[in-house]
């Protein structure tokens, strides 16, 4: 008889945590570049935090996908 073996709990972290970030990543960076957007064509104000907050978020996950991406290739 066959036994069932479960993972380990670092597998199960990992896939949950590229699971999550393949989720949240992109609804992130469309809700930062939704406000940003609207303020931009609307004239509305956006609080520095916001700006603090989106900038070097959306630039980190950019450059983050651009290495690997870079890679990717590279290991082609």
């Amino acid at each position: 008889m066959a036994e069932n073996k479960k993972p380990p709990a670092s597998e199960l972290v990992a896939v949950f945590g590229e699971m999550f970030r393949a989720v949240a990543r992109p609804a992130i960076t469309i809700t930062f570049a939704a406000v940003i957007a609207q303020a931009v064509t609307q004239g509305i104000p956006v609080p520095q935090w916001f700006l603090a907050l989106a900038i070097p978020c959306i630039t980190w996950w950019f450059a983050e996908r651009t290495v690997q991406h870079i890679r990717e290739k590279k290991g082609e």
